[in-house]
């Protein structure tokens, strides 16, 4: 049988999307060993058993490619590749995918760090000014304490001194 040039192409088609399952496969197990809602966005569309649906290379001219991933019968989702992912072997794969993990959890961690640090100078901030506020209206209660009690003190010797006469 004669090999023409329209069955290589549908050859190499089908084994790149062989390829690319095996692939999508690969990151979907690596991501299962993390919860998945510590997962970076971007590889969110790899959780669960994603297929590909289509692939083509990524407009942005950088060498990626464009997935379409089913999920189910009717429910697809876009994720984006680096086209040097292909060229991994899947030991290389999965610590890419791992770095990227700690990577993005590591910034994720430092950003909600900073958001408390934050929040917590602010309370800091807030509790100095209740406390000022605080001293000043305890010192402004001394104040009118001590002129009741003053003013007090001259009513009952101002009274003493009307009985005694």
């Amino acid at each position: 049988m004669k090999h023409n040039k329209t069955t290589e192409i549908v050859d190499a088609t089908i084994q790149l999307f062989a390829e690319l399952d095996d692939m999508v496969g690969l990151i979907s197990r690596v991501l299962a060993k993390f919860p998945a809602e510590t997962v970076p966005q971007r590889l969110k569309p790899f959780l669960g058993t994603p297929r590909v649906a289509f692939a083509r290379p990524s407009t942005k001219g950088d060498g990626g490619i464009l997935l379409q991933l089913q999920r189910g019968m009717l429910s697809h989702v876009q994720a984006q590749v680096p086209g040097a992912w292909l060229m991994m072997h899947q030991s290389e794969l999965t610590a890419a995918l791992r770095e990227i993990y700690w990577g993005d959890r590591e910034h994720s961690l430092r950003c909600e760090l900073t958001r408390l640090e934050k929040s917590i100078g602010d309370h800091n901030r807030q509790a100095e000014y209740h406390r000022a506020k605080a001293s000043d209206s305890l010192r402004e209660h001394n104040r009118i304490a001590a002129s009741i009690r003053r003013l007090s003190a001259r009513k009952s010797r101002v009274a003493e001194g009307d009985s005694g006469s």
